[in-house]
C-alpha cells in the first residue's frame, strides 16, 4: 500500500509539473498591442447568462440589430414571403468547386457575402425580426470573418431569443407547435458544422498553393500520417515545394515558428464560440425542454477545432527564477545539498471567466500528456473527470453506482477509503 501511494504521489506531482507549463504566459516574446475589448452585460436583469468579450463596435451594431422596431410591434410583422428573403436566398446559392461541371462548363456561380449581410441587417433593425435571418447573417460574418464573424452571430441569435422569445418571428402557435421556431437553429447545427470545417481557414502556410489549411484539410492530413504515407521521396525530386501536397508535420512546423499569436488570438476566438453556443443551448432548453434542438454537432466541431489548434500552438517552456518549495511534514532533508533541494518555478494561472473554460484547460492537459507519456493512466482519469463533471447528478450516480448500490465502490473511486 505504501509503494502505491507513493507511486500515485509521484504521477500528481508530474503531472502538477506539466500543468504549469501548460498555463503558465510565455515570456521571451514580446506581447502583441492589446486588443480593446468590453464585457457585454446584454441581456434583461435576472436572466442568468456567461460574460461574452466582444469588439466595442460590434457591440454597437448588436444593439441596433436587437432594437425594437416599433413600440407597438417590437419584432415587425412576419416577411418569410417578400420579395427581400427571395432576394437573400438567391444571393446564398454558390456552386460546389469540387464537382465535375462536364460539358456545361462555366463560370462559378459565388455567393454574395457582402450584399447578404446588408440585407439581412436592414430588414432585422427595420422590418422583421426573424430567427433565419439572423442565422443567414451568421453565416455570411462567419464566411467573411471566421472565428470572429462566428462569435458575433451566435452572439446576435442568442441575444434576439433572450430579448425578443415571445415576438420573434418564426412565432410558436397557440398550440405550441414550435417546429417552424426551431428549424433555423437545426439548420445552423448542420450547416455551419459544414461551414467551419471547408470554409473557415485553420491558418495560412505562407509559399503553398492555396495558403488556406481547413479543418477538412487537418483531418485528411492526419490520416494520411496514419496510414504511413510519406512525402519524403517528393521533397527530393525536384517538383517545386509549393505544388506538393501538405503533410501534417510541415503545418505543425509552420505554425510553432510563425503563427503563435495569431493561434492565440483564434483559439480564444473558438473558446467564446462555445461559452456563447452553451448558453444560447441553456436558454432554447429551458424554453423548450423535451422539444429543444440538438445543437450538438456544431459543439462537437467547435471542441475538435480548440484540440487542433492546442495542437498548433508551441507550449513556451522558459527557465524562471527557483524558488525553495516547502518542506513537507516528517522528511529529513538534513543530509541534502543545496543542489539537492526540491525546487520549482513560480506558478502563473490562467484566470477562467468560465467553468467550460476549465475543464477545456483540463482536455489540454490530458490531451498533452497522452502524446509525452502513452503508457499513464492519468490522461485517461483526467477525461474521466471532465465527463463527470458535465454530467447532471443522477446520471453520474447512475454510472459510478451499479443497481446494487455499491457504496463502498464510490468511495474507492473517489479516493475516500484506504
Amino acid at each position: 500500500m505504501a509503494t502505491r501511494k507513493k507511486m500515485f504521489a509521484a504521477s500528481l506531482s508530474d503531472l502538477y509539473d506539466k500543468a504549469r507549463s501548460l498555463v503558465s504566459s510565455p515570456t521571451s516574446v514580446p506581447a502583441p498591442a492589446p486588443v480593446h475589448m468590453e464585457i457585454l452585460p446584454m441581456s434583461p436583469p435576472g436572466e442568468e447568462k456567461p460574460r461574452i468579450l466582444m469588439n466595442p463596435d460590434h457591440q454597437a451594431e448588436l444593439e441596433v440589430l436587437l432594437a425594437p422596431i416599433t413600440e407597438n410591434e417590437p419584432c415587425g410583422p412576419a416577411m418569410r414571403y417578400d420579395p427581400a428573403f427571395t432576394e437573400i436566398r438567391l444571393a446564398r446559392e454558390e456552386d460546389d468547386p469540387s464537382l465535375p461541371m462536364g460539358q456545361w462548363e462555366r463560370p462559378l456561380k459565388r455567393a454574395d457575402w457582402v450584399f447578404i449581410e446588408d440585407r439581412c441587417k436592414g430588414m432585422l433593425a427595420n422590418r422583421s425580426k426573424d430567427l433565419q435571418l439572423a442565422v443567414w447573417l451568421l453565416e455570411s460574418w462567419t464566411r467573411q470573418h471566421g472565428f470572429e464573424g462566428l462569435l458575433r452571430g451566435l452572439h446576435l441569435v442568442d441575444e434576439l431569443l433572450r430579448q425578443h422569445w415571445t415576438a420573434v418571428h418564426p412565432v410558436i402557435d397557440e398550440d405550441n407547435d414550435c417546429d417552424a421556431r426551431i428549424a433555423p437553429l437545426v439548420w445552423l447545427n448542420e450547416s455551419m458544422s459544414m461551414t467551419l470545417k471547408v470554409h473557415v481557414p485553420l491558418l495560412n502556410v505562407a509559399g503553398r498553393k492555396p495558403p488556406k489549411v481547413s479543418f477538412a484539410d487537418w483531418e485528411r492530413l492526419t490520416a494520411r500520417e496514419l496510414s504511413g504515407q510519406d512525402h519524403a521521396t517528393d521533397k527530393t525530386s525536384g517538383v517545386d515545394s509549393s505544388d506538393l501536397p501538405l503533410i501534417r508535420e510541415d503545418v505543425i512546423s509552420y505554425a510553432h515558428q510563425h503563427l503563435y499569436y495569431e493561434l492565440q488570438t483564434r483559439i480564444d476566438l473558438v473558446r467564446r464560440c462555445l461559452i456563447c453556443l452553451s448558453s444560447l443551448t441553456s436558454f432554447v432548453d429551458t424554453q423548450l425542454g423535451m422539444d429543444s434542438p440538438n445543437l450538438a454537432r456544431l459543439h462537437g466541431t467547435l471542441t475538435s477545432i480548440e484540440r487542433v489548434f492546442t495542437q498548433l500552438i508551441p507550449v513556451k517552456n522558459e527557465p524562471a527564477v527557483m524558488e525553495e518549495l516547502p518542506v513537507p511534514h516528517g522528511v529529513n532533508m538534513s543530509s541534502a545539498t543545496a543542489g539537492e533541494m526540491i525546487m520549482a518555478p513560480p506558478v502563473t494561472l490562467s484566470h477562467w471567466q468560465s467553468r467550460h473554460e476549465a475543464y477545456v484547460t483540463l482536455e489540454a492537459i490530458a490531451d498533452y500528456l497522452a502524446v509525452v507519456e502513452p503508457h499513464s493512466p492519468t490522461p485517461y482519469l483526467l477525461r474521466r473527470a471532465v465527463n463527470w463533471g458535465r454530467m447532471p447528478l443522477p446520471e453520474l450516480m447512475a454510472e459510478i453506482i451499479r443497481e446494487e448500490g455499491d457504496l463502498n465502490r464510490l468511495m474507492n473511486v473517489l479516493g475516500l477509503r484506504e
